[in-house]
């Protein structure tokens, strides 16, 4: 990992101003009843509706799921100042006046999770909300809702964070978590220094939780780490090999295989996999897309953008439900017409860093091959424009390639990448920023492949490092913000500092 003592003072003194920059980008709502677009108009409270009397409470754990353009669901667990669970949550589009007609009872886990789903909300409207069903909403207790599908929100661009292998917090790897929070802070510097927009969609890469998966583990590497941001940006994840326990070095078939190293696994009848008990993903293309009948693999829209999670950890080692997770996307992407495709997944297809596509380490990175030689294709087929995946405790970003199915000695720029005429790959900046419909082939049939697992350790390389189907590579620690509007898509990797080392456009 890289960790020093000016990391540590660069630190203190942002945390130190923490609470400004959540102000500022961390989705802080606008003031109270003030509108902020054409769909939240200003409308005044009526006085003689009626509002709600219950008491706030403060969970251990408070995070969104399947925000869309007209539901969301409020998850929490827990209440840190002791005392009972809240059971139900009040919502409204004012901060201080949260109807009593909005009180929605919540549904218990046999993990004791309390989730609640809002329904009939207006698409791109900010919400507020009081877990314990108050009258008011604390300041970080918001969300805006999607765009209708198809659609760009009012402010004209969708904002995704990009996190990998991020649960360092807490593990034996990192115990004070200071890495994952610098690259927090690192992003939350450089959004409050760009014009504070708030963060649309949480995308995980999988890794969320070292070493193995743990409900505790969680705990602390994901919902002690990002609560503000959770509290009101939806959060979306990919399972990672950690996830599936045995220090990330399972090859299990099934999620019921899962086996915790360390810790304990969560208690039957639900799900032995912390990782499945924990997130409420669309199994029936409740937020978009096509059914996929599993939350280890699904869809979604956000407005003009459509993102997949594949789970390429378990499915894809299993030969019928790795056909059946093909065949799916291929009929998801097929149905879908938004502007962009991103998809996000574990294993990068293309990698030097602390892992090596080269080499299938006695199957357990055989997903890394599964990846390239079978679903790469059907990606630059239908439309894909972006894939993320982590693993690797590294930043790597790629050219803009299609057909690259072999090792790495077998990549040639005139073959597999956007290129200039004479062989020369194009960087995706400045003047040579991508098309969506390559000039090259005249067709939507490239991906920019990113390696972003540095989000709370970044670590080595392999031998051949950097790969040569990557334009930019480097180890060091940081995440990836993405910016989508109706005509451009730029990606960002933020470091520590809220600096930008490296970016690419694509333009429609």
């Amino acid at each position: 990992m890289l960790n020093s003592t000016l990391s540590r003072s660069r630190s203190i003194a942002v945390l130190a101003a923490l609470a400004g920059l959540l102000a500022a980008c961390g989705n802080s709502p606008p003031p109270a009843d003030v509108a902020d677009s054409p769909t939240n108009p200003v409308d005044p409270v009526d006085p003689n509706v009626e509002l709600c009397s219950g008491t706030e409470i403060n969970p251990e754990r408070l995070f969104l799921q399947q925000v869309g353009a007209d539901r969301a669901i409020i998850k929490w667990r827990g209440n840190v100042d002791g005392g009972d669970e809240a059971t139900d949550v009040c919502f409204g589009t004012h901060m201080n006046a949260l109807p009593a007609s909005s009180l929605t009872a919540a549904n218990v886990t046999e993990t004791e999770h309390r989730e609640a789903l809002l329904t009939g909300l207006t698409p791109d409207t900010t919400y507020y909300y009081s877990v314990g069903g108050a009258a008011s909403a604390l300041q970080t207790r918001h969300f805006r809702t999607a765009p209708v599908t198809g659609e760009s929100p009012a402010d004209g661009n969708v904002r995704m964070w990009v996190l990998g292998d991020s649960g360092t917090a807490g593990s034996t790897i990192d115990p004070e978590g200071g890495d994952a929070r610098d690259v927090r802070d690192g992003y939350l510097t450089w959004a409050a220094n760009n014009g504070g927009e708030p963060t649309d969609l949480i995308l995980m890469l999988g890794d969320a939780a070292y070493l193995d998966g743990t409900d505790a583990q969680f705990q602390s590497a994901v919902f002690e780490t990002y609560p503000d941001i959770l509290s009101s940006a939806g959060l979306w994840s990919t399972i990672g090999n950690h996830e599936m326990g045995v220090s990330g070095l399972s090859t299990a078939t099934s999620t019921g295989l899962y086996l915790p190293a360390q810790g304990q696994r969560d208690p039957l009848p639900a799900s032995p996999m912390p990782y499945l008990n924990i997130h409420t993903l669309p199994t029936q293309g409740e937020n978009g897309g096509e059914p996929s009948n599993t939350e280890q693999y699904y869809s979604f829209d956000y407005g003009n953008v459509h993102v997949v999670s594949l789970d390429s950890q378990v499915a894809i080692r299993d030969s019928g439900n790795n056909e059946t997770m093909k065949q799916w996307l291929i009929n998801d992407l097929s149905a879908s017409s938004n502007d962009w495709t991103l998809v996000i997944f574990h294993h990068p297809p293309y990698t030097k860093g602390s892992h090596d596509s080269d080499s299938a380490v006695l199957g357990i990175d055989q997903p890394i091959f599964d990846i390239r030689e079978q679903y790469t294709e059907i990606f630059e087929d239908h439309g894909v424009d972006l894939a993320y995946s982590g693993h690797s405790h590294s930043y790597e970003r790629s050219f803009y390639l299609n057909g690259h199915t072999g090792l790495e000695a077998s990549f040639d720029p005139n073959v597999h990448a956007e290129h200039d005429g004479a062989g020369n790959p194009l960087t995706g900046q400045d003047d040579q920023e991508y098309r969506q419909i390559s000039n090259n082939s005249g067709v939507d049939d490239k991906v920019v492949y990113t390696v972003a697992g540095s989000s709370g350790q970044a670590t080595s390389t392999s031998d051949g490092y950097p790969h040569n189907a990557m334009a930019y590579s480097e180890i060091v620690l940081g995440s990836v913000v993405i910016d989508a509007t109706a005509t451009t898509l730029t990606a960002r990797f933020i470091n520590i500092d809220g600096d930008v080392l490296d970016f690419f456009v694509i333009n429609r």
